[in-house]
């Protein structure tokens, strides 16, 4: 009767043995879907997410080099520049003034000459009057006692519409250059110590209104070219009345 329960008992083993096997191979992971308390895995892609939060979006580096002119990157902060110097039509007015100002004996003698050689804008130099786009539209220093002779270059002030130089002690011609002036509506040289004819360059000044030349030495006859002014009213001539 052993060899029964012999055989018996390997067939009971043999139904527990998957059992435990099983058992054994699951431990590990819940088959319910809830945590085993192990840690889990963190996702392969967080990491690449922290560094792109973490990284500055431009590079912060005091010795970065500027974009190549062409290049077709944008302008930026760092590739600003310090203005260039003054150039162009302002700058040919500015030039004129100094002119005029070394000319005429300005240097300590002027009374009135604030801001005259600084780098303050032509507008806030004493008697200077500019438009908007920095030329000077009107030179006003009578009575300022100006001395030594017109300096031709104020012919180059091309936005010029009035030039007041009366009451001073200007003296020599007067030079042509100021028939370039195609803007001026006046012009007042009286009681000065100018010598030598009226050019004639004055009559191509068409939109001249007012010429003041009394009280000075002018000579020579009024040149034809002014009779052709048609818009001149006040015209006060060389001789003294």
């Amino acid at each position: 009767m052993r060899t029964p329960r012999l055989f018996l008992g390997i067939f009971a083993l043999a139904l527990l043995l998957p059992l435990l096997l099983l058992a054994c191979g699951g431990s590990d992971e819940p088959t319910d879907g809830t945590s085993s308390g192990r840690a889990t895995a963190e996702p392969t892609d967080l990491p690449d997410l922290e560094r792109a939060t973490d990284e500055p979006e431009t590079p912060a580096s005091p010795g970065r080099t500027p974009s190549t002119p062409g290049s077709g990157d944008a302008p930026t902060a760092t590739d600003a520049t310090a203005p260039p110097a003054p150039s162009g039509p302002a700058e040919t007015d500015r030039e004129a003034l100094v002119a005029l100002y070394n000319a005429a004996d300005g240097e300590g003698n002027w009374p009135n000459q604030q801001n005259w050689l600084s780098d303050a804008p032509l507008g806030e130099w004493d008697g200077v009057t500019t438009n908007d786009d920095g030329r000077v539209i009107e030179l006003v220093l009578a009575y300022n006692e100006l001395s030594g002779e017109i300096p031709p270059e104020l012919g180059s002030l091309s936005n010029l519409i009035q030039l007041w130089l009366m009451e001073n002690e200007l003296s020599g011609e007067i030079p042509a250059e100021l028939g370039n002036l195609s803007n001026l509506t006046a012009l007042g040289l009286s009681s000065n110590d100018l010598s030598g004819e009226i050019p004639a360059e004055l009559g191509s000044l068409s939109n001249l209104i007012q010429l003041y030349l009394r009280y000075t030495n002018l000579s020579g006859e009024t040149p034809a070219e002014l009779g052709s002014l048609s818009n001149l009213e006040a015209w006060i001539s060389a001789s003294p009345t």
